[in-house]
């Protein structure tokens, strides 16, 4: 039983590496702009640091837990459908083997990733609680925001597109959020 799920394991860790991936960037941008709009707020409204912190962590609870969630949701219905299709095709059952264990193992590590990935926004809520300064969280959730699009798939060139269109987003957030502020 545990060499199958190892197995199952290695099988995702191999074969699904980019559904998790792009779990842990979603997550991840939803965290830090949740994070970033949030501090961009509480900034230019002048509210009080314990009550941004409990805000900021009480956001990212709820993404974390919707997170969690809508992957797992989202991929056992996924997984299922693949499953019955592989075994149409091999015309037997394929409970058991390498492939049962790597979905389902798959389905648990996408929730896993989705949903702790939002706590990336700490990172945010760090900078705020230690300079309160626009600038330098702008700044360094941009730099986040930029790596994130890094970790996208594809050549370095579509990298830099998509890091750039997504410190984009960041940015307009940002701005959107002083305009309403």
């Amino acid at each position: 039983m545990i060499d199958k799920i190892i197995d199952g394991l290695k099988y995702s860790l191999k074969n699904e590496r980019s559904i998790l991936r792009r779990y842990l960037i979603l997550g991840s941008f939803d965290g830090l702009l949740l994070a970033v709009s949030i501090v961009t707020s509480a900034l230019i409204t002048h509210l009080n640091t314990k009550t941004t912190d409990l805000t900021v962590i009480s956001g990212l609870l709820s993404i974390s837990i919707s997170s969690i969630l809508n992957s797992a949701i989202a991929e056992i219905k996924e997984r299922e459908i693949e499953f019955e299709y592989l075994e149409k095709q091999m015309m037997k059952s394929l409970k058991g083997t390498i492939y049962d264990y790597g979905m389902k193992i798959t389905v648990i590590l996408s929730a896993i990733s989705h949903g702790l990935s939002p706590f990336l926004g700490i990172a945010i809520l760090l900078a705020y609680d230690y300079t309160k300064n626009l600038i330098i969280i702008l700044l360094s959730s941009s730099l986040i925001l930029f790596l994130l699009g890094i970790l996208y798939e594809g050549d370095i060139k579509e990298k830099i597109k998509t890091s750039i269109f997504i410190v984009l987003s960041g940015l307009i957030v940002a701005f959107i959020v002083y305009l309403i502020s």
